[in-house]
């Protein structure tokens, strides 16, 4: 099956958004009316999507692509704006022999059942089958057609905008049809009033014809945009239908990869017309100024938040006890609780509420080597109460690589929803050389390995000085910056030690913590990126080095391992020397190979399609509590 998505018109009655671009085009909650019923095709599970186009089709052709969501795309002009029918017509070799799911671009049909109409027209083997609404507003039946049917929802006729109410069903413009409804319309008679073939007489020639036309209600709320009032309704029915969501982190004071996620992930769902905030520990004024309307709540409490991170078991039992207090305050306000990372993920059982966590990783998934027994027992005791806790509270775990799958898996016996993160390759793209030389001047005429990320054991820096140490004397001018606050400084005081006694000082920088300007153009100018990292983190880093225009180095042990390697993003070793010289060596090849990669990257993955993902994380829980 195909899907047929008709797109071509300009939408007079809409002229203060469509003076310039065509109707499809217009964003709804920073979406594009087309995209919303893009998305239905991808649900329907179709192999081809065709969009029929007219009225400033290049813009659709450009913002589409050849591709949606691993779909392939293909375009039709119709040339003559005459109607649905005429638009079917054009498309014919392109459609071919296949079944059809057709579609309007400015429909907007809120959590639409597209599933089950598609199982059920494939089970009966139907002729055709419509998506309807039940309606009690009978102007608004007129705005599009209704149907007479019978006792089983077959259809026996169509009336195409109907002057008087007849019934309470309203049609879409979501139908699927076989492919031998083609074959009708040259039998298909012309309105006498609008001079052109209408939709619902096509159809009605097939059921004069004896063919299997069902109804289906696949919505219970559905706006064909054809005005501003339209626009209006659509935008309040989306907030309407949306859960307001309460995101739940350890701190939002230092702006890490985790709490860049938590900003993207919030902006984007106000973008997307869902209400939400953060209950943190901490907040900064450079997060705060980054978040577009959601706020961050921070509860009172005496816990020493320096350097970030908890300092012992005490602290974290306090931490555990405040988010629980203060989520017994406020959780009412709100649909659905998103977690991220322990112990937060312990602040509300026994209490029920629709919770997904954002599994960054498992609490303690290992135990140190050299543990006695009996902290190995206490370890167990902690893993089994842990299993327990969250198996008895959250309804999703969502992860964004598949080791932390098979670690949720493992742990805690639960099938993890993959959800990619994302990345702003347009930002991290954008850096600015002379910028960063004008403010860190020894980087001039420097070989710049870059690894970012806080000073701490899990980051390992050690392992790349101890690389720097080993290739200074192939690649004289190198220097490695560090750019990342000092979470650890026993750790720092060990590289401190290490750099004075190799004599390394004029080939390493610390930066300290950096705004994310600085950042992108320190990226900018790297040639490396370099992040022998172990088991937890630093997923998003390196990516942003290749957006950035730099090849990467990550370790075996890093949590994006398997995906840089299965995409060709970079390398993946342990043998960092080696991998560094082959770069220095081969520089035109790794240009190369970064130019794909960031290609991939700006194509693939995006905060917007990875709040997509959660948002339908967060219904999917919203929706289990509610039919409880």
């Amino acid at each position: 099956m195909k899907a047929v998505i008709l797109a071509g018109g300009r939408g007079s009655r809409l002229n203060e958004f469509t003076k310039d671009k065509n109707k499809s085009m217009i964003k709804l909650f920073e979406k594009p009316l087309i995209e919303y019923n893009l998305d239905h095709a991808v649900e329907a599970g179709v192999s081809e999507i065709i969009i029929i186009v007219g009225y400033k089709k290049e813009d659709i052709i450009k913002h589409i692509g050849k591709e949606y969501k691993g779909i392939k795309v293909s375009y039709v002009v119709q040339k003559q704006q005459k109607g649905l029918v005429h638009a079917i017509e054009t498309a014919k070799n392109a459609i071919n022999d296949s079944d059809f799911f057709l579609t309007l671009a400015d429909e907007i049909v809120i959590n639409a059942r597209i599933n089950e109409m598609t199982k059920k027209f494939r089970d009966e083997d139907l002729f055709a089958i419509c998506g309807i609404v039940y309606e009690e507003d009978s102007s608004s039946i007129g705005k599009t057609y209704t149907a007479m049917v019978n006792e089983k929802n077959r259809v026996f006729r169509l009336i195409e905008k109907p002057k008087v109410k007849i019934n309470n069903i309203k049609g879409t413009g979501h139908c699927i049809m076989k492919n031998r409804i083609l074959d009708y319309i040259d039998r298909t008679p012309t309105n006498a009033y609008r001079k052109q073939k209408e939709l619902v007489d096509l159809i009605q020639v097939a059921i004069d014809d004896g063919k299997d036309v069902y109804i289906y209600p696949i919505t219970k709320n559905y706006v064909n945009i054809n005005t501003k009032e339209d626009f209006d309704l659509a935008k309040e029915l989306i907030k309407k239908e949306n859960p307001k969501v309460l995101i739940v982190h350890n701190q939002m004071r230092h702006y890490g990869g985790a709490e860049l996620l938590i900003v993207e992930l919030a902006n984007w769902m106000t973008k997307m017309g869902i209400k939400n905030d953060i209950l943190a520990l901490s907040k900064s004024k450079e997060v705060e100024n980054d978040l577009i309307n959601t706020k961050i709540i921070t509860p009172n409490h005496n816990i020493d938040l320096r350097p970030p991170g908890y300092k012992n078991m005490q602290d974290i039992f306090n931490a555990i006890r405040v988010f629980r207090k203060k989520l017994s305050e406020i959780e009412d306000n709100y649909d659905v609780i998103n977690f991220h990372d322990f112990p937060v993920t312990w602040s509300l059982w026994p209490r029920k509420k629709p919770a997904v966590w954002f599994m960054n990783l498992p609490p303690n998934l290992w135990s140190k080597p050299e543990a006695g027994w009996f902290l190995k027992l206490v370890n167990k005791i902690r893993i089994g109460f842990d299993r327990f806790v969250v198996r008895n509270s959250m309804d999703i775990i969502a992860v964004a690589e598949i080791i932390n799958k098979i670690r949720a898996k493992q742990r805690y016996d639960i099938n993890s929803k993959l959800v990619d993160f994302g990345i702003n390759y347009d930002f991290f793209s954008k850096g600015n050389k002379t910028r960063a030389i004008k403010k860190w001047p020894e980087i001039k005429n420097k070989f710049i390995i870059m690894h970012s990320g806080q000073i701490t054991d899990v980051k390992n820096q050690m392992a790349s000085i101890r690389t720097i140490s080993k290739v200074k004397d192939k690649i004289p001018n190198i220097l490695i910056i560090f750019a990342g606050a000092i979470a650890n400084q026993n750790y720092k005081n060990e590289i401190d030690d290490f750099v004075r006694k190799n004599k390394l000082e004029n080939h390493i920088l610390f930066t300290g913590n950096l705004e994310r300007n600085d950042l992108r153009d320190l990226y900018k100018i790297s040639n490396i990126g370099l992040f022998p990292i172990k088991g937890q983190g630093g997923v998003l880093a390196p990516l942003e080095v290749v957006c950035a225009g730099a090849p990467i180095i990550v370790s075996e042990e890093i949590e994006t391992a398997s995906f840089v390697r299965k995409h060709k993003l970079g390398i993946v070793t342990k043998d960092y020397f080696s991998a560094i010289l082959d770069i220095y060596k081969n520089r035109e090849k790794y240009k190369k190979m970064v130019r794909e990669a960031g290609k991939y990257i700006r194509d693939n993955l995006s905060w917007k399609r990875y709040t997509e993902r959660m948002v339908e994380a967060f219904k999917m829980a919203w929706r289990k509590h509610k039919n409880k």
